[in-house]
């Protein structure tokens, strides 16, 4: 309020502190009232603030104990560190076993031949076409490649930038090939080129065949066949590192893997290979892991007693002095705690055995309302009935299909029914031709007499007959004219059997899948005469059959993830949920489903306590409400003042008019009088 200076200016009285005095008097016991009010609630949001986080702590908590993980741990031992590292998920089997590696997984490595070093990287290759085949090389040399990858056929030219040793280095290494290039100086002959495969394994070593070589020699180690190996070119390239397999033992068992990480050896053990060490006998020891759940019940005992000491000091009274705290008799809190005590200290429904509540594990209150741990009861009902601990506490799953097992879930899987669906996986029986392919067009008449054919589909002899006449400009076209002479056979008709023929243009080969998938999934050339299918690159001979390699599964309607015959929930309200497939069988293979224990209970709780638009959020929006009905107050309350001021200071400006003109007449009355003829003065000459 602004001072008032002009009062009693006419009368001078001191009307404008009297003025403040009144507007004080009246202002205060309603400001007083807010302030003592404001002051309170901002108390209790502050209160419920410590309380929310006190509660959020305590939900923090239960996360190691709302899976199986925790309660399945295992723990893993070596005698020998060196030789691998490891690490073990809590579905492996438990047991000792004795490990020894007598070979680690090696990528091969061929280096240009030292005879023909290059006196700069900026050395012209040569021209021509490079192709790349992935296999397997034996020694003497021998090579059997991988028909499930595809060659690599890389185009060496000036105008590729790609014919001099530094520029082939860039362009595989800027492309993906499936090996890199470096370029090493020798220290003696000059600059070697050197392939290195990107996989390692036996079955991942290269064959190399130049075509086109600008020199026309494709194997002289002249140009670009000095890039060769293969069974015409071994004066060129030179093998430096052979590929090869990581070979161990396992209790005696022989075991081999293209790769340095060996899993599914060990059921659920990861084995990282270091180093070879032939007659090293590392023990490795797989074991039940109880320390870790332990230091999560205890750690959720202590969530509890620290939240319990939170609600004591916000709802306590001290007597001495008659202050209470500020969310003391409070409604809300007093329903919370009831409410948590329900379920922690009640028994879980459904639970077989003799463990279904806190006392039973050794878990009890004291005087104080805290929790105490019996360690020695609750060391015994981990080592006894473990399984009967994980059930009192975390996610349970029951399925509906025997040949289906439940596993294990995380605390991102929520309770609820789970359908499984598995799907077997086949590859194809396919048959690639030896190549090349004769150029376009080719022509087929009925004077030409080289056009006899057999072939046998899934065991299905289709019987020799010729393919149809005609010119034909592409392959595509040769290779669609094929397929539909083939898949007209009455034999191959009847029998229901068809193949797809298509064309590998990087390869210059044809191809010929079976259309059906599986072990029984084959085809072969068992005919073709001497010169027309020569010319197509087609010999007699069987292909690679087909395989049975697996399955994929949904769990929830959505990808599951596959290892072994484990089956794991990546996305969706299932995200977490492991099961394993105890039985063959494909198509929906029922349900899973999940229960919470009393950590899943009190997270859903804490959970209604904590959310948006849960009980704590609903008592601050009422708090936080009264707050700003309290700067409305305050708003009216200034009107009110000001009102009041305006008003007295109307009437506190009348009365000063009024008693200056008071002192006014005042004056004049008092100089009239004083110029009256005094007394006797007629008489004063006497």
């Amino acid at each position: 309020m602004a001072a008032i200076t002009s009062l009693g200016v006419g009368s001078g009285l001191d009307l404008g502190t009297l003025v403040s005095g009144l507007i004080e008097a009246e202002r205060a016991p309603t400001e007083n009232r807010l302030n003592l009010k404001q002051q309170n609630l901002t108390t209790e949001l502050s209160a419920f603030g410590l309380l929310r986080s006190s509660l959020a702590q305590f939900q923090g908590s239960l996360g190691g104990l709302q899976s199986s993980t925790a309660f399945n741990a295992k723990a893993i031992t070596a005698s020998d560190s060196s030789v691998f590292s490891t690490s073990v998920e809590s579905f492996a089997d438990l047991g000792s076993y004795s490990v020894e590696v007598t070979a680690l997984a090696r990528t091969q490595s061929l280096a240009t031949n030292e005879n023909t070093a290059f006196a700069t990287v900026n050395d012209v290759i040569g021209s021509g076409t490079l192709t790349i085949q992935f296999g397997t090389t034996t020694d003497p040399y021998s090579f059997t490649p991988d028909s499930g990858k595809p060659s690599q056929a890389i185009e060496v030219s000036a105008a590729n930038g790609n014919d001099t040793v530094s520029g082939l280095r860039d362009y595989i290494n800027d492309n993906d090939f499936g090996l890199q290039a470096s370029i090493v100086d020798d220290g003696v002959n000059g600059y070697r080129l050197v392939f290195t495969s990107d996989d390692t394994g036996a079955a991942n070593s290269m064959e190399l065949t130049v075509t086109g070589d600008g020199d026309g020699n494709n194997n002289n180690n002249s140009g670009l066949s000095q890039l060769a190996f293969n069974a015409s070119a071994q004066g060129s390239l030179t093998q430096t590192v052979a590929a090869q397999d990581a070979a161990l033992t396992i209790n005696g068992l022989d075991i081999t893997r293209d790769t340095n990480s060996i899993t599914g050896a060990i059921n659920g053990v990861t084995l990282d290979l270091l180093k070879a060490d032939e007659g090293n006998i590392v023990n490795l020891g797989v074991n039940e892991n109880r320390a870790e759940v332990t230091a999560s019940i205890t750690g959720f005992v202590d969530a509890y007693n620290e939240l319990t000491d939170n609600i004591k000091s916000l709802t306590a009274y001290d007597p001495e002095s008659g202050a209470g705290s500020a969310l003391i008799g409070d409604f809300t809190v007093r329903s919370i705690s009831s409410q948590i005590r329900s379920i922690l200290f009640g028994s879980i429904s459904g639970l077989q055995g003799d463990i279904k509540s806190l006392v039973d594990i050794g878990i009890t209150t004291n005087s104080s309302g805290k929790l105490n741990v019996d360690s020695t009861k609750l060391n015994d009902a981990l080592l006894n009935n473990a399984a009967e601990v994980e059930a009192l506490f975390s996610l349970q799953g029951k399925t509906t299909d025997p040949g289906i097992g439940y596993l294990s879930s995380t605390s991102d899987t929520q309770q609820g029914d789970y359908a499984i669906n598995l799907t077997q996986l086949f590859t194809q029986g396919v048959l690639t031709g030896t190549g090349p392919v004769t150029g376009m067009p080719i022509v087929i008449s009925n004077g030409n007499d080289n056009r006899n054919f057999g072939i046998t589909v899934d065991g299905v002899s289709s019987g020799d007959f010729n393919l149809s006449n005609g010119t034909y400009t592409s392959e595509a076209d040769l290779a669609t004219a094929m397929q539909n002479r083939i898949n007209n056979r009455p034999a191959l008709q009847t029998a229901g059997v068809s193949v797809t023929v298509t064309y590998d243009a990087t390869a210059d080969r044809f191809v010929i899948t079976s259309d059906s998938s599986g072990p029984t999934s084959t085809v072969e050339i068992t005919r073709v005469d001497t010169n027309t299918f020569a010319d197509l690159g087609l010999d007699p001979g069987s292909g690679v059959a087909g395989t049975d390699t697996g399955f994929t599964a949904t769990i929830d309607g959505t990808s599951a993830t596959v290892n072994g015959q484990i089956v794991t929930s990546e996305s969706g309200p299932s995200t977490g949920l492991s099961v394993e497939i105890l039985s063959s069988g494909f198509g929906n293979r029922g349900t899973v489903s999940l229960t919470k224990g009393l950590a899943g209970k009190l997270d859903d709780l804490l959970d209604n306590f904590l959310k948006s638009d849960g009980t704590i959020a609903n008592r601050e929006k009422g708090l936080n409400e009264g707050l700003e009905d309290i700067e409305d107050e305050r708003f009216k309350l200034e009107d009110r003042i000001l009102a009041l001021e305006a008003r007295l200071v109307r009437q506190f400006s009348a009365l000063d008019a009024l008693i200056a003109q008071f002192n006014q007449t005042s004056s004049f009355l008092t100089q009239q009088l004083a110029n009256l003829p005094k007394p006797n003065s007629i008489n004063s000459n006497d």
